[in-house]
């Protein structure tokens, strides 16, 4: 069953808030698999629109905490 925009954006921010603990709590070259873990049960679901929503938020986090290069333009990512 899909999810609603409302439950996405409630499991965007605990994986938002999660990410810096995963930063304290892992090795840096364990950080990236331990929250592709964690946010496996958005990035699996069959959506349509809404899994282009949630990667482009994960890539806004990612890049936010320097973990993977950001967008050079950086409209995509502001809130």
């Amino acid at each position: 069953m899909s999810k609603t925009r409302r439950e996405i954006d409630a499991e965007l921010a605990r994986l938002e808030r999660r990410l810096p603990e995963l930063v304290r709590e892992c090795p840096p070259d364990e950080v990236l698999e331990a929250f592709a873990a964690e946010a496996e049960q958005l990035t699996e679901q069959d959506a349509g629109d809404d899994i282009a929503y949630v990667r482009e938020k994960i890539t806004c986090m990612l890049a936010a905490q320097g973990l993977i290069p950001g967008d050079t333009e950086g409209e995509s990512c502001l809130s």
